[in-house]
């Protein structure tokens, strides 16, 4: 008997509406996060460019940190510690 009302409580009509309020809501949640994900690596790859394009620019300027020369500070945090990366690595290999 037990069973038979668990049964009865299983395919309740407030049950099934429930479930599928569940369901909608998760594919919902699922739109948003892939939407979210989306956004997010759109703002990386943006953030990307305009670092490699900053590093660019102030490449023409840096010949000297190239060349194995201790370069003038950019001002750009990151730009100043791929210079010095590029001058250490220089002066390790024996480059002049």
């Amino acid at each position: 008997m037990g069973l038979v009302k668990n049964l009865r409580l299983l395919f309740d009509d407030d049950l099934l509406t429930r479930m599928r309020s569940l369901e909608h809501r998760q594919e919902l949640l699922e739109d948003y996060t892939d939407q979210k994900l989306d956004s997010m690596k759109a703002y990386s790859a943006r953030v990307n460019k305009r670092d490699r394009d900053a590093v660019g620019r102030s490449q023409p300027n840096d010949l000297g940190g190239v060349n194995g020369l201790v370069a003038a500070p950019t001002g750009n945090p990151r730009v100043d510690r791929i210079l010095a990366r590029r001058a250490r690595r220089g002066n390790s290999l024996g480059v002049s």
